[in-house]
């Protein structure tokens, strides 16, 4: 094996190293931007960091539950939050010292109610978000994030029974929490520092009308269900085959 081979090599794992990270066994995509959950964008590769065009914010009329992940902070991802803190608008503060046995915590949210929010996403309401997805196959819906709050937002999550997300304003989502069914607090998301995200795929079908709708959402490395494709044109094609 030739030395020009092994730095070649050598390279390609840096950058990917830098792009992802392993949030706890789950791989997700490092970011610098303030990418919201359940958004819809475009992926673009750039040579240390993969970016996210947002393209669409969908409206939900009804809040989408979630599901919650409170986990201590590593030395990687304290990196990660870093890099994410000096380019978003949050004054959050991370007092991560590594030699320290309790570190401090951050959350990762994951969109917990899929069937709810595909729904949405096939409701007349976003029908020009569902075209937009429909005609661009590289284009992709946010189903998870990971984020740093300061400490008394973490407390307020933590001590929720459950959390939604819900539209706040024109154009924004926030997180809804409820304790013993009953609302409490609502969290805004540019008071937190977003630093990895995941984005699914969306998985094509035709309905009884004879329209191409979404029925499934899957990760970049899982195939999407039998008699579903990504391709929505693909979808249209086989609809028309049989």
């Amino acid at each position: 094996m030739s030395r020009y081979f092994l730095i070649i090599v050598l390279f390609t794992v840096t950058i990917t190293g830098c792009k992802t990270s392993s949030i706890f066994q789950e791989s997700q995509t490092n970011t610098v931007q303030q990418v919201p959950l359940g958004s819809v964008g475009l992926e673009k590769d750039f040579i240390l960091q993969r970016g996210f065009n947002n393209s669409a914010i969908p409206k939900y009329e009804a809040p989408i539950k979630l599901s919650v992940f409170i986990k201590p902070f590593t030395k990687q991802i304290h990196k990660s939050f870093l890099k994410a803190k000096v380019s978003q608008s949050a004054n959050v503060r991370v007092n991560y010292i590594d030699s320290l046995e309790v570190k401090p915590k951050f959350i990762q949210f994951k969109i917990a109610d899929k069937v709810a929010l595909i729904e949405a996403l096939n409701s007349a309401t976003n029908k020009g978000v569902r075209n937009y997805l429909s005609h661009n196959k590289t284009a992709n819906v946010v189903s998870s994030i990971s984020m740093a709050f300061n400490k008394q937002h973490v407390e307020l999550i933590q001590q929720a029974d459950a959390v939604f997300l819900v539209e706040s304003g024109i154009k924004n989502y926030a997180l809804q929490l409820y304790k013993e069914g009953k609302k409490t607090d609502r969290i805004q998301f540019n008071k937190g520092i977003v630093f990895a995200y995941k984005a699914s795929n969306c998985c094509w079908q035709e309905n009884n009308r004879h329209q191409i709708d979404i029925v499934d959402l899957v990760s970049e490395f899982n195939s999407c269900p039998n008699k579903t494709y990504r391709n929505s044109e693909r979808a249209k094609k086989e609809t028309k085959l049989f």
